[in-house]
């Protein structure tokens, strides 16, 4: 991905080539370690039992010093260390890189790692040359656990999944690796949004598939003659790297003439302009005059109207530009 390799007939190549190959062969970024696809290292409870069978899978587990050593492990099943009396615990489930040295034998084992019992338990660090799988939550003085997979999600968000050949998969709430770390059309499928990103030529990530509705918060507004108008029905945002997307029916309640008006807060997921950015939408109720509507760069949306206004059904798109975005 990131540059070019050759391989010499005849020559034997050791561990530090094969780092060297794949840290030029797949796509690093912020990116520690990947997994070759969503479905690896599957985890399983059996309460009755207390043990999580962990399914087969493969990742790259990167190396401080830079690229990384393909694993593939059989999967295994592990045991829930009996819980404490006094707290809850955390324990974290791993796939570690063995060593011949230390280990006897080279390879990945899973292991869990026990946390330590607290009143706010926090899962125990993760090896330096591991994957994190998975955390096991054991309440205090009881049989039962739960499972949470962590493999790319939350706290270790250097983890990822290799989707495909030139591609990382990603589920990281919006919040993409850094873009000028890859190479220009390198591609990043946002698994939480359902978008796919493209790095272009300038170091930045660009999509065209809109992200997912997110609801505005509503709020009340005072008329022109001072009356509470209060502002009700459902109003969603969502975008790409080039529009805003607003939809919604917005009720007012008495209908009164409104001037210029904020009547609602567009979700902190959703980008803030610039400059504010305006237009036109359709109307219904309206006695006398015209509407537009408006995102502000404090993510406020502004409504304007001349007329008794009672009832606005909105489907408008806001064009991104360098002016405002």
């Amino acid at each position: 991905m990131g540059g070019f390799a050759w391989f010499q007939d005849g020559v034997t190549y050791g561990g530090a080539d094969m780092a060297t190959y794949n840290a030029l062969s797949h796509p690093r970024g912020s990116i520690l370690h990947l997994f070759s696809g969503a479905p690896d290292f599957t985890l399983n409870s059996d309460q009755a039992a207390r043990t999580v069978k962990v399914e087969a899978g493969s990742a790259l587990v990167g190396h401080a010093n830079g690229g990384g050593t393909w694993v593939w492990s059989p999967g295994d099943t592990l045991a829930i260390p009996a819980p404490s009396n006094l707290n809850s615990r955390r324990d974290l489930i791993i796939a570690r890189l063995t060593d011949a040295a230390a280990d006897g034998i080279d390879g990945v084992a899973v292991e869990i790692i026990e946390g330590t019992p607290d009143t706010v338990p926090v899962a125990p660090e993760r090896p330096e040359n591991a994957v994190a799988l998975g955390w096991v939550d054991v309440p205090k003085a009881t049989t039962t656990f739960t499972i949470t997979p962590t493999r790319h999600t939350g706290q270790y968000r250097d983890q990822a999944i290799a989707a495909a050949p030139g591609t990382v998969a990603v589920d990281w709430g919006g919040q993409l690796p850094e873009a000028s770390a890859f190479r220009p059309g390198a591609v990043c499928v946002d698994l939480g949004t359902n978008q796919r990103w493209t790095c272009t030529k300038s170091g930045t990530w660009f999509t065209a598939d809109p992200g997912p509705w997110r609801q505005a918060t509503l709020q009340n507004v005072t008329a022109k003659d001072g009356t509470t108008v209060k502002v009700s029905g459902e109003l969603w945002l969502r975008e790409t790297s080039t529009r805003w997307d607003l939809s919604g029916q917005v009720i007012f309640t008495p209908a009164k003439p409104l001037g210029l008006v904020t009547v609602g807060m567009a979700p902190k997921e959703i980008s803030r302009p610039r400059q504010n950015t305006y237009g036109a939408t359709a109307l219904t109720f309206l006695t006398l005059g015209v509407g537009r509507i408006a995102l502000m760069t404090n993510g406020s949306i502004e409504f304007g109207s001349d007329g008794a206004m009672g009832n606005m059904y909105l489907n408008e798109t806001l064009a991104k530009s360098p002016w405002n975005s």
